[in-house]
This record gives C-alpha cells, sequence and structure tokens, in this order.
C-alpha cells in the first residue's frame, strides 16, 4: 500500500466524521457520563478504511482526532464546546485481529512490534484492584509570577506531573479546576478456549483502566495500547503492559463457531431415540459403566432454560468410594470450553469464591485487589470441584453462589457483586473411606446440610465388588491402556470416535452439538406439567419430597428436550427427569424399612431416626423429673420398652449431646440442658 501524509489522510475524513460523531451524540446512542464510544467496524464498512488503519497504527494521533471533531460536532449542535469528553473505541475490524496464523489475536500474541499500535482482545479477569482516583487534567498555578499553567497527565509519563514553572518556581494545584478520573488496574488471563495447548500454564496481562466502570470479575474485551513498563535499572528491558481505551464485559458464554455441515449432521443424530445415551457415553468414554451419571452429566453441560429469578444450571454431588475415577470424570467435563477444574480443600477453599487480599500493584502500591475464584471464573460454564469441602467462613458465600448465582464482597474498602452463573459437578470421598447407605449423607462428608440441599442430583458411586462387573471393568481399563498405542484397539472400543448414522462421534463433535442444543428454548407442554404436578403430589403425599426436587426435575426435563432439539418439553422429558430424579433418591433417601424416600436422610436426620431421638429425649426428661441425673441403665431399661435397642441408643444419646439437648456430667449419667 502507498504511504500516503498523515495531515492529508485526516483532513479527508474531517468532514464526514464530524458530521458521523454529530449524528450519533444527536440520536444519544453512545454519549454515557460524558464518554463517547466510537465503533470502529461502523467506521471501516462506512467507508472510511485507509482512516482506522492510521488510527490502529497511529492510536493517540487518531483518538486526539476523534476528539477534534466531536468537539466541532458538539459546538454545531450546542454552541459551546464539551469540557471533559472521554473518547473510547472499540470493536476492531476483523481484518486488523487476525494473526498471521490466521487466528483471531490473542494475550500471547502481544509482543514488542504491537508497541504503541492499537490492539483488541479477550481475557478473564484473574486479579482487580479497588478503584482509586487519579489526577488526569491539572491546572496550576505559579506563585512567584502568576502564570497559570495546564497539563494532561500520564500515568506512564512521570515528566507530565513534574509541577515546575518556567520561571523555577513550584506550582501550586488548583483543586477545584483540576479534573480526576477513576483508575484500576486489572490482570486478565486468554481464556482457555482461545489457547492452542489449554495444558500449557495460562498467559497473563496487566492492564490498567483509565475511567474505569468498576470490573472486578468476568470475561472482558479491551480495546488497547500495549506500552512498555521498565522493570530492571540494570538492563534495557521491558514489561509489557496494556493501557486500555476501551473495556467491556462479556456475558462470558463460549462461542462455538458451527458450519452448515456441522448443523446437518447435529439435526440428523438428534433424530435417534438413543441420542442422549450415545451422546452421554461418548463424553465420558475412559469411564465404564455409570450410564445414570454420564446421562445427568451429559444434559446438565445443555442446562435447562434460564428464567428472571429462576436458574438454568444444574447442580450435581458426586460422593464417590476412592478408586473409582471420580477426577477423571471432572477432568474431562472441564474439557468442554468454558468450563474449570479445581481441587478445593478447607485450607484452600477461598479460590472457591473469590478473596480480598492487600497485594503490591504493577502501579507500585500496595493495596486491595479482589481475586475472583473458580466459581466467578467459570461463569456460564461449570465449575468442575474435586474434593470439595466447605468451611464456615465459607458457607454463605458458596450458598449465595449456587442459589443466587453471584457473590457478594465487601472489605478494603471493595463493595463489588461478582457474577457466578454456572453449573457445579462437585466431587468428594466420604469421611470413613466407604460411602454406607444406611447412614444419612451430610454425616459422611464434610459439606453442610444446607449446602448439600442446592444440589440437583446427588450420586453415591461405590465400589461394590463384583465378579462379572469386575472382569468387564479390568478388561476395558487394559484396553484403555492398548488403545492409546494401538489404532485397531482404538477403533474396537471406540476410544477417541464412535461412528453413527455415517457420522463421526468424538469429543469435537460432543462440544459442537452441547453449543447447538444450548440455545433451544423448549417450553413446558399441557401433558408434561400434568406429570409434573402429579409426580408432586404423590411424591409429596407419601415421600415428603420439597419444592426443590420438582424445580431439578423441570431442568432436567427442559435439558433433555433442548438435547432433542425440541421447542416443547413433552412427556418423554418429563418421564425421563422424573426418573433420573427417582433413581438418584434410591440411592441416598430410601429407607427400606418403611419403603419410602426421607429426603431428610440426606440432609443428617431422617423422620425414622427424628422419632427416635424425641422417643430417647422425652425419657430423659420423664426421669430427670425424679433427679437431676439420670442413670444410663434407666433409660435403656425405658427404651426398651418403646422397641429401640442398646445399640441404637448409644448413638442416639451421642446425637442427643452432639445437638446440644443433654451432656454427660458424669460417665454414664446424663442431664437435659
Amino acid at each position: 500500500m502507498e504511504f500516503r501524509d498523515e495531515d492529508l489522510i485526516l483532513e479527508e475524513v474531517r468532514d464526514y466524521l464530524t458530521a458521523y460523531l454529530r449524528n450519533i451524540h444527536q440520536e444519544d446512542i453512545i454519549l454515557d457520563n460524558e464518554r463517547v464510544v466510537v465503533d470502529l467496524n461502523q467506521l471501516y464498512n462506512s467507508g472510511l478504511m485507509e482512516f482506522v488503519e492510521f488510527l490502529v497504527n497511529n492510536p493517540q494521533r487518531g483518538i486526539e482526532f476523534i476528539r477534534e471533531c466531536y468537539n466541532d460536532a458538539y459546538y454545531t449542535l450546542r454552541n459551546e464546546y464539551p469540557t471533559n469528553v472521554i473518547i473510547a473505541v472499540k470493536n476492531l475490524p476483523k481484518i486488523f485481529k487476525i494473526t498471521r496464523k490466521g487466528k483471531i489475536f490473542t494475550i500471547e500474541d502481544i509482543r514488542s512490534k504491537n508497541l504503541g499500535k492499537l490492539v483488541e482482545f479477550e481475557g478473564v479477569i484473574v486479579m482487580a484492584s479497588k478503584i482509586k482516583p487519579m489526577l488526569k487534567k491539572a491546572y496550576y498555578l505559579c506563585p512567584k509570577c502568576g502564570r497559570e499553567v495546564v497539563r494532561e497527565i500520564d500515568i506512564l509519563n512521570t515528566d507530565s506531573e513534574k509541577a515546575v514553572c518556567e520561571c523555577g518556581a513550584e506550582l501550586n494545584l488548583i483543586e477545584h479546576k483540576s479534573i480526576y478520573t477513576d483508575f484500576q488496574e486489572i490482570k486478565v488471563q486468554q481464556p482457555l478456549d482461545l489457547m492452542e495447548n489449554p495444558e500449557e500454564p495460562p498467559k497473563y496481562i496487566t492492564v490498567f483502566l483509565e475511567n474505569s466502570p468498576g470490573i472486578y470479575a468476568g470475561r472482558v474485551k479491551i480495546t488497547g495500547i500495549p506500552i512498555k513498563v521498565r522493570k530492571s535499572k540494570k538492563l534495557p528491558i521491558y514489561d509489557i503492559h496494556v493501557k486500555a481505551i476501551h473495556c467491556g464485559l462479556l456475558d462470558g458464554e463460549v462461542k462455538i463457531k458451527l458450519t452448515n455441515s456441522d448443523i446437518e449432521k447435529i439435526k440428523k443424530i438428534a433424530k435417534r431415540r438413543d441420542v442422549v445415551d450415545i451422546l452421554a457415553d461418548r463424553l465420558i468414554p475412559e469411564i465404564k459403566g455409570h450410564s445414570a451419571i454420564k446421562k445427568a452429566v451429559f444434559l446438565q453441560q445443555i442446562k435447562g432454560v434460564k428464567k428472571p429469578g429462576k436458574r438454568a444450571d444444574i447442580h450435581i454431588l458426586l460422593i464417590t468410594d476412592p478408586g473409582v475415577g471420580k477426577t477423571v470424570i471432572l477432568r474431562k467435563i472441564a474439557e468442554i470450553p468454558g468450563n474449570l477444574y479445581g481441587s478445593v480443600t478447607t485450607a484452600t477453599g477461598v479460590g472457591l469464591t473469590a478473596a480480598v487480599v492487600r497485594e503490591k500493584t504493577e502501579i507500585g502500591e500496595d493495596t486491595w485487589v479482589i481475586k475472583p475464584g473458580l466459581l466467578v471464573k467459570a461463569h456460564k460454564g461449570t465449575a468442575c470441584i474435586d474434593e470439595l469441602t466447605v468451611n464456615k467462613e465459607l458457607q454463605s458465600y458458596v450458598l449465595e453462589a449456587m442459589e443466587s448465582q453471584t457473590i457478594h464482597i465487601s472489605k478494603g474498602g471493595i463493595n463489588a457483586k461478582l457474577p457466578a452463573e454456572c453449573a457445579i459437578l462437585a466431587a468428594c470421598n466420604p469421611r470413613w473411606g466407604r460411602f454406607n447407605p444406611e447412614v444419612s449423607v451430610a454425616e459422611q462428608i464434610n459439606i453442610p446440610a444446607p449446602l448439600l440441599s442446592r444440589f440437583d442430583l446427588i450420586f453415591p458411586i461405590r465400589d461394590v465388588s463384583d465378579k462379572d462387573k469386575d472382569k468387564d471393568i479390568a478388561e476395558y481399563i487394559v484396553d484403555l491402556h492398548r488403545a492409546y498405542l494401538d489404532e485397531k484397539i482404538n477403533k474396537e472400543i471406540g476410544l477417541d470416535y464412535l461412528e453413527v448414522d455415517g457420522i463421526k462421534i468424538d469429543k469435537e463433535f460432543i462440544i459442537k452439538y452441547i453449543y447447538y442444543a444450548r440455545q433451544k428454548k423448549p417450553v413446558i407442554s399441557e401433558k408434561a406439567k400434568e406429570l409434573f404436578v402429579n409426580y408432586y403430589v404423590e411424591m409429596r403425599k407419601k415421600h415428603q419430597i420439597t419444592a426443590r426436587q420438582l424445580e431439578a426435575a423441570i431442568r432436567i426435563a427442559e435439558a433433555h428436550a433442548k438435547a432433542k432439539l425440541k421447542d416443547i418439553v413433552d412427556e418423554e422429558d418429563a418421564k425421563e427427569a422424573i426418573n433420573i430424579i427417582t433413581e438418584c433418591l434410591k440411592e441416598i433417601a430410601y429407607d427400606p424399612e418403611t419403603g419410602i424416600f426421607d429426603v431428610d436422610k440426606i440432609l443428617g436426620v431422617s423422620k425414622k431416626e427424628r422419632d427416635k431421638l424425641t422417643t430417647v429425649y422425652e425419657i430423659i426428661k420423664e426421669l430427670s423429673e425424679k433427679s437431676e441425673l439420670v442413670e444410663h441403665e434407666d433409660i435403656a431399661e425405658e427404651a426398651k420398652k418403646r422397641g429401640i435397642k442398646e445399640e441404637e441408643l448409644e448413638n442416639i444419646i451421642k446425637k442427643l449431646i452432639k445437638y446440644g439437648d443433654i451432656d454427660e456430667p458424669k460417665p454414664g449419667r446424663y442431664r437435659l440442658l
């Protein structure tokens, strides 16, 4: 391309750009709190290709020229000039965002050749400082010669802050005239879906936001200028940061590119009656069996239908015996773009929500910063949480994240509401090594009952010895190891892909299928509604389920309908959801003595156990009328008359002590509290 004089280029577009800005200002589309945002893609498509290219290569001069044109446009409308307008640009045309490799420009593409040029990239916020006032336009008065000096302050140009007059006297700042802006420093990470190799360490870059609206978490699109900041006093070596011109918060959902051929294949395979079973099994081919769990996890990825005040995300908890492959399941689901994996313990549990800590930032200050945790980073995706444990300090945050899908932070002068709209796929081991169906879920894991009640589905995965099943699993594990090295065996067991109706069902296809199915918004039919109502009424009458189980069933049914690309949630979807809920309750809430599902058993105390606790408490209460301290033998004798065995009594007394109803001041003697 032939290089032309810069001034000539600018003068040729001055009238057009002024008229463009005048029209936009008149329609009041992009003026917001004295901030004008110019869409560069619009300018490019309207014929100003050369000017946009000039601005990309000379952003400071180009933005200053836009300011001049805006001032002229403003004057023609108001007969006065604006006092403090901020010019920002966004939406670089695609031609300026493609690298030599033909891929979209990302954080890892920022190099020394980009210094001083305009770039645009996406990132996930991993650290955000509190907002601080920054002097942007300083008005000074010289006490010696009386001269008034005005200076534009640049945070990275310390010379602009020197308050010395030409006569040599130190200038005095005129506070009431000087202009400040809101400054914030953020650190962003390259999104995993934009990394060539997600297994590599993530790429980070520091971004300086002037006139920041206060962004603390989420996925953002940044238009800015890479700048160099010297870190070494001895060597001429610099770090690259970005001075943001515009920072916009994205919705967080990963966009998957689908071709017409992809959509045709998706629609074809969706016509199969067993499509959900096929895709669910292929989602985690490394694990043999557990079809109900695989199906639930697959539907979790598709989600229900989002409505005001109602979450669409499905939360699932896996309680697993050691060695059954829970980590494999979680890591496999974390490979889906937008999903994240993390292992959380009580000690590091703050990484689950968000932390407010003091940290030295790039501008050299010790200040309060927010570090978003896993639930915030997985916004719009799935947080795959291994070894889930939650301490009391974190409980309120996690509860809020699971139900309202936000996390409120208020500390160190930072008051922020962080988005945490994600599904949770969590796993943990039972406290005593193996899952015991006779003991409540709450007693076996280190997760408080209020949190447990927020999970739509809780599946125990038990390691039960069975000769035939053990043989099948052993053969499959050996074949897996062989398949990684032998293409023939790989094809036989379908490790990498399975061919169905001429369509290759592999990881890439399933990801595209999930993304396409998510776009559907099926409505519950009258017949499905009738099924749900009858199910709820019957289950309430016989099994005392709560409305939470009904809400979970609706979400699962919607996800099932979406998985089949339907516009209506019909009877098939409702029945499938009810079956999944019922299967789950059989595993964790079934009482073989009464033949009912006791939901209270999940959270700690079943109805049967609660009745026995009440009986023993009443016995101690009656006996304490005769003596303040009640002998264990007297309690046992009376309990036996009321159908409570000695071995049961020991456990009941321990629980009454634990709950604070009684205490044991002397061995074998109890009193009411």
